[in-house]
C-alpha cells in the first residue's frame, strides 16, 4: 500500500483537493479509469465501500484498489497529465467513518466483556455485522453490550490513527502474526485507552462522533454469531422511522404508542380465541356437510364409494368434511377440487386393504400435480384443474380393481 498515494489515511475529513491525473484507461462503454498522484477517495476494502463523488467534474461510480494504485471509476474521459478538482460525497463519507468507529468500537466491547473475537465486518448500505467466534450470548446481554459501548461514545475519547513500522511490533504478537509478509509499515487506529487495531478505513475524530450504537439483532452464521448494529445517522434514522410507524398504529386505536404492548397483547388474545371458535364451527360444519354428501355414488368390496367433483371451495373444509364421512364406517372418499387452487383429497375408513398415499400418488400425476399421505388419508395440490374428473374416474377404477 502507497500511503503517500493514500491521502484519506491521514485526512478523512478532506472532501476537496486538487490531483494530478497520471494514467488513464478505457473501461467498459461510457466509462474510464483513473489513476491520480494522489487521492482522498477512499477505495473498496476491509469491509468498508468506497466514496463516491465527481473528479474533473465527472461522476466516480466506483473507487477500488488495483495493482497500479486507487483505481477510480470515471463516467466520460478525463486526460493523463492535467489536473483535475475532486469532490467527494461527504454524506455518505461520513456515514462510513461513524459505522467504521462503531465497529471497532463494539468489536472491544465484545471482547473484554464475552470473549468474543470479531473475525470479520461488513459494513453494508442500510446495516452493518459483526461476525464472533463463539457462543452466542443471551439475548438480555446483547441490551449490556450495547449500553456499555453507548457510555463509551458519550465520553467522546479521542481516535487517533498513526501509521508505525511493523518491526515495533514483536514477533509472537497478535498484530505482527497477522500482517501478510514483505509488509514494513502498518496502521493503527487506537481509541485512546479503550483500544487499538490494524486498520485502513476512514475514521471520525472522536468516539462522540459516532453518535449512537444501537443492535438490532443476531444469529448463527456457520458456527459463528453474526451481530447487526447500526451507528449515528442510520441510528438516527431507524428510530426516526420506526417511532413514525409506532405512532402511526397507536392512532388507529386512538391511545399513545406506550399503550401499544397491551394492545397488541390483547389483540392476540383475541385472535387466538377467535381461531379457536372458528375452527370449532369450520368441524361442525364440515360434520353438516359429511352428512348431506356421505351417499354412496358407487361401491367396491362391500365398502361406500364416495366420489366427488368440487367447482369451488377450499381444500382445508374438503379435508375436514372427508376427514367426517370416513369416521361413519365402511367409507372411501375421493375428493377433487378443479377451482383455482385444485386439490386431490383421498380418505378411507380404517381396516380398508387400501393405501391412499400410493393411490394419490398415481392419480396427482394425472393433473400435474404433487401428493402423498398415509395408508388412510393422502392428499394432493396444483396442477390443471380440467382433468380432476379424470383423476378421479382413475382413483376410482384403481379401488375397484384393488377390492374386487
Amino acid at each position: 500500500m502507497d500511503f503517500n498515494e493514500q491521502c484519506y489515511l491521514d485526512d478523512p475529513y478532506r472532501i476537496d483537493f486538487s490531483a494530478r491525473i497520471r494514467e488513464t484507461e478505457p473501461a467498459r462503454e461510457g466509462l474510464s479509469a483513473v489513476y491520480l498522484n494522489t487521492t482522498f477517495f477512499y477505495p473498496d476494502s476491509g469491509g468498508q465501500p468506497d466514496d463516491r463523488g465527481t473528479l474533473g467534474g465527472k461522476s466516480v461510480i466506483a473507487v477500488a484498489e488495483s495493482e497500479k494504485g486507487v483505481r477510480h471509476l470515471v463516467k466520460g474521459e478525463l486526460q493523463a497529465g492535467i489536473e483535475v478538482e475532486g469532490h467527494i460525497d461527504w454524506a455518505r463519507r461520513f456515514d462510513h467513518m461513524q459505522q467504521h468507529s462503531g465497529q471497532h468500537l463494539l468489536s472491544r466491547v465484545f471482547l473484554e466483556g464475552f470473549k468474543l473475537k470479531t473475525v470479520s465486518f461488513h459494513l453494508g448500505e442500510e446495516l452493518c455485522t459483526i461476525d464472533l467466534e463463539g457462543a452466542a450470548p443471551r439475548e438480555e446481554r446483547l441490551g449490556e453490550a450495547e449500553a456499555r459501548a453507548n457510555e463509551t461514545i458519550l465520553r467522546n475519547i479521542p481516535i487517533a490513527c498513526r501509521v508505525v513500522a511493523a518491526g515495533e511490533f514483536e514477533p509472537s504478537s497478535t498484530v505482527r502474526s497477522r500482517l501478510p509478509e514483505r509488509v514494513d509499515r502498518v496502521r493503527i487506529v487506537e481509541i485512546e485507552g479503550f483500544d487499538s487495531s490494524t486498520c485502513c478505513g476512514t475514521h471520525v475524530r472522536s468516539t462522540g462522533e459516532i453518535g449512537i450504537i444501537k443492535i438490532l439483532g443476531m444469529e448463527r452464521i456457520k458456527g459463528n454469531v453474526r451481530v447487526e448494529f447500526i451507528c449515528g445517522g442510520r441510528a438516527a434514522r431507524d428510530y426516526a422511522a420506526k417511532h413514525t410507524l409506532l405512532t402511526s398504529l397507536a392512532s388507529l386505536f386512538s391511545t399513545d404508542w406506550r399503550q401499544m404492548p397491551r394492545i397488541v397483547e390483547k389483540l392476540g388474545e383475541e385472535g387466538r380465541e377467535l381461531r379457536k371458535k372458528s375452527e370449532e364451527l369450520a368441524r361442525e360444519l364440515a360434520g353438516f356437510r359429511a352428512a348431506g354428501l356421505s351417499a354412496a355414488t358407487a361401491t367396491a368390496g362391500g365398502f361406500d364409494v364416495v366420489k366427488r367433483a368440487f367447482g369451488e371451495g377450499d381444500a382445508a373444509s374438503l379435508r375436514e368434511t372427508a376427514s367426517k364421512i370416513r369416521e361413519m364406517g365402511k367409507k372411501i372418499v375421493i375428493f377433487g377440487l378443479s377451482g383455482p387452487n385444485p386439490a386431490l383429497i383421498f380418505a378411507c375408513s380404517p381396516g380398508i386393504a387400501l393405501n391412499m398415499g400410493e393411490l394419490m400418488k398415481a392419480c396427482a400425476a394425472i393433473i400435474g400435480a404433487r401428493g402423498g399421505g398415509g395408508k388412510d388419508f393422502a392428499q394432493g395440490g396444483g396442477g390443471d384443474g380440467s382433468r380432476i374428473t379424470e383423476a378421479l374416474d382413475e382413483a376410482e377404477r384403481r379401488i375397484k380393481e384393488a377390492l374386487g
